[in-house]
């Protein structure tokens, strides 16, 4: 009895190790290999990469051009010599000087609302042209201040303004506090369901506290330079996990990367009270 079991546990035992063995010789083999991936990144010829803002500051108009870099380079940007570069506006051609370092700035433009300016850069054999339109200023009339929703002790600020009616207006929102630049973000906003009307801008996620300098600028934006800083928010937001990380949208003709922006800026300045939030 006692063999006859034995003869039958074996019998079971090879039965099953049939069965088994050509699974684990497939697990084995997966398990022994590892598949290698290559990725290919196009490697593009640099480009030259154009950045310029017109705005109502009377900081001199500059132009910066560099020259753009792999993915992977992370040496400094190159800097582009003996460009020609032309601002242009009415029956005004004004040739900008350059200072080195890939900086032109010009040595007497001062930007007037409602005039539209072209930008001309002549490098290497290639033409790089765009155009922008300083928007007029548009004023912040209110300021105030709540209690921040998950902490008591901090308060939020609210811009308020009246939109221009009948005319499409894009907007940033730039924040100061005790004369540091408080808020890292692109606040940015247009007015397409606000056309005409009085807009409050919430910023809920920076906290200010009573005592402190605050300066609340509105920046009234041109479309270009709207979808260029929306551009490299939403890269900014992606971040490296991004799986088509690219450029913001360009305004320039010829290829160049980069943009000729305008924007009329508007300030409020304000000290927080010490009673600011209380109940």
């Amino acid at each position: 009895m006692i063999i006859r079991n034995i003869i039958t546990v074996r019998h079971w035992i090879s039965t099953r190790l049939k069965k088994i063995l050509p699974i684990l010789s497939i697990l084995m083999v997966c398990w022994s290999c590892e598949e290698v991936i290559e990725v290919k990144l196009k490697d593009e010829s640099p480009k030259v990469v154009i950045e310029s803002f017109i705005t109502n500051i009377d900081n001199p108009f500059m132009v910066k051009i560099t020259k753009s870099q792999g993915f992977f380079d992370q040496s400094k940007f190159s800097t582009v010599k003996n460009a020609s570069v032309q601002l242009q506006y009415l029956s005004v051609k004004e040739n900008l000087i350059e200072k080195g370092g890939g900086y032109y700035i010009s040595s007497k433009t001062k930007a007037m609302p409602g005039r539209a300016y072209t930008l001309k850069i002549t490098l290497e054999g290639e033409t790089f042209v765009a155009t922008a339109e300083l928007p007029n200023p548009v004023p912040i009339d209110t300021v105030y201040f709540q209690p921040a929703v998950f902490q008591t002790d901090s308060l939020n600020i609210f811009i308020g303004f009246r939109d221009p009616a009948t005319i499409e207006n894009y907007y940033r929102i730039r924040l100061y506090r005790n004369r540091r630049y408080a808020v890292n973000d692109y606040f940015l906003m247009t007015d397409a369901f606000s056309d005409g009307e009085k807009m409050i801008a919430p910023v809920y996620y920076r906290n200010f506290a009573p005592g402190d300098s605050i300066v609340a600028e509105l920046l009234n934006l041109d479309r270009s330079t709207w979808r260029y800083f929306k551009g490299i928010s939403e890269s900014i937001q992606q971040g490296v996990n991004s799986q088509a990380p690219g450029n913001p949208p360009s305004n320039f003709t010829g290829g160049a990367l980069g943009i000729f922006g305008a924007w009329n800026s508007s300030c409020y300045r304000i000290i927080i009270p010490r009673s600011a939030g209380k109940k």
